[in-house]
């Protein structure tokens, strides 16, 4: 078991470790291909894409709240449990994120476990919607999104070892103005994190890698995208030590949209 870290400890030793091991990734195939629809999507591990079955899931079930941001509930099922995360608005405007599970599909869950409750940002509803995988091979739940914490600005990582009952002090994937998109998957050890950058003045993806199961992330790939157009919207995949990661790739902000796939092994 690894003791949790302060915030922005945890901050200092991704940036040391991420400095210290190049190339983390073998690539072994990438690809694109116009985007024919917006329709929402998931990556598997092979680098294929199906619809987002989770998203259309989060429309249909019973809220573990009555008080959730709209478009905020994001599911991700392991095993027999499904698993929530989701905004939802204090009086002052702020947010608090809050977890939650149902072991009948989505018409009862337990009571909120708190993931992250230090956002200082007084936009109320207005914030994107965090990413949340849960793994049925460890029985951790991942979470990862943008806030304003009392730091600074970034986006975060949280998780749980106990089946979403208690999260662990979140950790910064990487400080930065502008807060974007994030996506997490999980196999046992291997956390790979996908996100938008939040430095670059040219909308870039980026590559969070943890090999102890979220605790530290080592390695980051930044950015991941090339330096032509704009990149945003990222997915990502694992199995065992095979990574997929796609995101939307644009020659410029009113281009048409094409999908990048890259597929590669953990070194």
């Amino acid at each position: 078991m690894f003791p949790p870290l302060p915030r922005i400890a945890a901050g200092i030793l991704l940036v040391l470790a991420s400095a210290c091991l190049k190339s983390p990734v073998d690539w072994a195939t990438s690809r694109s291909t116009p985007l024919a629809t917006d329709s929402a999507r998931v990556l598997a591990p092979d680098g294929t894409l199906h619809p987002d079955s989770m998203l259309a899931l989060a429309a249909t079930v019973t809220p573990p709240s009555s008080d959730i941001c709209p478009g905020s509930l994001r599911l991700s099922r392991a095993g027999g449990s499904l698993y929530a995360a989701w905004w939802t608005p204090r009086p002052d405007s702020s947010a608090n994120l809050l977890s939650s599970r149902s072991l009948d599909g989505g018409r009862h869950w337990s009571a909120p476990a708190a993931v992250d409750t230090s956002d200082k940002d007084v936009i109320g509803c207005r914030r994107l919607a965090p990413a949340i995988a849960a793994d049925s091979s460890s029985g951790y739940v991942h979470i990862t999104y943008a806030m304003l914490a009392p730091e600074g600005p970034g986006l975060f990582f949280a998780h749980s070892m106990d089946e979403g009952v208690t999260f662990h002090t979140p950790v910064p994937i990487l400080y930065g103005d502008r807060l974007g998109r994030t996506s997490v998957a999980a196999d046992g050890d291997i956390v790979v994190v996908g996100f938008e950058d939040p430095n670059s003045a040219t909308p870039r993806v980026g590559l969070a890698i943890s090999r102890t199961m979220g605790h530290i992330f080592e390695q980051r790939i930044l950015p991941l995208s090339d330096d032509v157009g704009t990149a945003t919207r990222p997915l990502t995949a694992v199995r065992g030590r095979q990574i997929a990661v796609a995101w939307e790739q644009r020659a410029a902000p009113s281009a048409p949209a094409a999908l990048d796939v890259r597929v590669g092994t953990l070194r």
